[in-house]
């Protein structure tokens, strides 16, 4: 092989070896863009990971702090159920003693009826007595 002719082997391997680089130059280029994408990707991944963990932490507080309310409601409502259970004690003994009371009125509004015709006889007797006494008194003074 003539110097010539290496000459041209070597300027077209030299030839090559530019087209390479500028094809690896390239592909660092889209790496670079595509490692800056992903390192943005990234960072926008983390924060909002970070955002959605910050959020988690106050819901969960927020959960807590509602089991707790709930816990003292549920507290609250047994005590106010207890009072209704004893009111309604009261009331039924309330009003068996209402009925009592109720059945002794009406006993008691029998007997006044029973008096109210006894004393009615009773005045009819007493005028038709002091009518007679009257009449006996005017015979008495003939």
């Amino acid at each position: 092989m003539s110097d010539k002719d290496l000459l041209v082997v070597i300027s077209e391997m030299l030839r090559k070896q530019d087209q390479q680089a500028e094809k690896l130059d390239q592909q660092t280029e889209v790496l670079k863009e595509t490692n800056e994408n992903l390192k943005q990707f990234v960072e926008a991944s983390l924060q909002e990971f970070q955002g959605l963990h910050s959020f988690n932490e106050k819901f969960n507080d927020k959960l807590e702090k509602q089991n707790k309310f709930n816990e003292r409601q549920e507290q609250f409502n047994e005590k106010v159920n207890a009072q209704f259970e004893k009111q309604n004690r009261f009331n039924e003994k309330f009003n068996a003693q209402l009925e009592k009371q109720n059945e002794f009125n009406e006993k008691q509004n029998q007997f006044n009826e029973k008096q109210t015709q006894f004393n009615e006889q009773q005045n009819h007797f007493n005028e038709r007595f002091l009518n007679k006494l009257d009449h006996i008194e005017k015979a008495l003074k003939k």
